[in-house]
């Protein structure tokens, strides 16, 4: 006779959890035993970097840069940033023990994380970095903050205004801009850099120079020298120019060499607005610039005869199957050639547009549009403009 025993589903509920902290317990003493192994070896290996008191500066920081590699290895996190420490102040220069720390290299010196955040400009709030604008923003009183978003709904408005309106709405809407805090009008200023009227986007551009915010000078140069009018990229490179920066003309040179014609000229028009001696080299460059050698290539001349070389045979049950396997004979003759040299003739019109802005900075009006001429020209005086950057 068999006997069944029943077990209390609550005595099961106690043995299984019994069991899992008895194996989460067992886990746990595990890593803090492993933690205090590494915390021991740690402590160990220092020691020993400390006993080289007779080794040279340069390896002693790398015994620390690479105690403080281990440290971090085995999860001590605390104990890797001080050895990476410790490698700096005794090798300044360790570039390794620098980019542990998050240090980051400008010129010639390494600046903290927060120290190369703040050469940009950005200020740490709320454990993000924003930009000191937005800062200034966020640090206003309520009342001042409610003050801007109505100045800045009242800016959208007038550039309604002036978008929709006649003659006397526009003169209306631009005497009213300029009763507004201009550090209310940079948003909508630049925002209205893209509207599709053509008189807004100078008028933006306009006011943005009177702002004289630095924040204003990307959207500015890219209207400079992609906008299809040419009041809006005149009025842009203006505003650009009154706003100041020591680079200005830098990306006006990088769109010397864009593909479009259209921005070349556009760019060579702002490089001369702009007045920078520093750009007339690379104006000239472009003026004289007519080509150069070509790559090598392989000319090729030959008679091709194809034939069966062999038959590949496979055996079946009742039969045999021959693929043929064709080869090709060639008679012929390959010749190595290049290209000695190529020619580009540009449009008329571009040379021009580089000729008036040459003219334009230099002040040289008899130098004649000709091949070799603007060339000769910077020849001659190329001490003259170096003295005058």
């Amino acid at each position: 006779m068999k006997t069944t025993r029943r077990v209390a589903p609550r005595l099961v509920a106690l043995t299984l959890c019994a069991t899992l902290c008895a194996t989460l317990g067992a886990a746990l003493a595990h890593d803090s035993a492993w933690a205090c192994d590494a915390s021991q070896e740690f402590a160990e290996r220092r020691a020993k970097i400390a006993a080289m008191t007779d080794a040279a500066p340069q390896e002693q920081a790398r015994a620390h840069y690479l105690l403080g590699v281990w440290a971090k290895e085995n999860g001590l996190t605390k104990e890797a940033d001080a050895a990476f420490a410790r490698a700096v102040e005794i090798e300044p220069d360790h570039a390794a023990a620098r980019q542990a720390l998050g240090h980051v290299r400008s010129g010639e010196r390494w600046l903290t994380q927060a120290e190369a955040m703040e050469a940009k400009g950005m200020v740490l709030r709320d454990g993000r970095w924003i930009l000191r604008e937005e800062a200034d923003i966020l640090d206003l009183p309520a009342r001042q903050r409610e003050l801007r978003r109505a100045d800045q709904a009242k800016v959208r408005k007038l550039l309604d205004t002036y978008a929709r309106g006649g003659e006397r709405a526009k003169k209306f809407a631009k005497e009213a801009l300029g009763t507004i805090d201009s550090a209310h009008k940079l948003e909508p200023m630049a925002f209205a850099l893209r509207s599709r009227n053509a008189a807004v986007r100078a008028l933006a551009a306009e006011e943005l120079g009177k702002v004289g915010s630095r924040r204003a000078l990307r959207p500015l140069l890219h209207r400079a020298v992609y906008d299809p009018s040419e009041d809006v990229r005149f009025a842009s490179i203006d505003a650009a120019k009154v706003i100041g920066d020591a680079n200005l003309i830098a990306p006006l040179v990088h769109a010397l060499a864009s593909e479009s014609a259209s921005t070349r000229m556009h760019a060579a028009q702002a490089i001369g607005r702009v007045g920078d001696v520093r750009g007339v080299q690379y104006l000239v460059y472009r003026f004289e610039a007519r080509g150069g050698g070509g790559p090598r290539a392989y000319s090729m001349s030959v008679n091709q005869v194809t034939f069966i070389q062999d038959f590949d045979v496979e055996v079946a049950q009742t039969a045999f199957i021959a693929d043929p396997i064709p080869g090709v004979i060639q008679e012929g003759t390959v010749l190595d050639v290049q290209v000695v040299a190529t020619q580009q003739t540009s449009y008329i019109v571009e040379r021009e547009v580089i000729h008036g802005a040459l003219q334009r900075i230099t002040g040289a009006t008899d130098v004649p549009m000709e091949n070799g001429a603007w060339a000769a020209w910077l020849k001659e005086h190329r001490s003259e403009l170096t003295a005058a950057r």
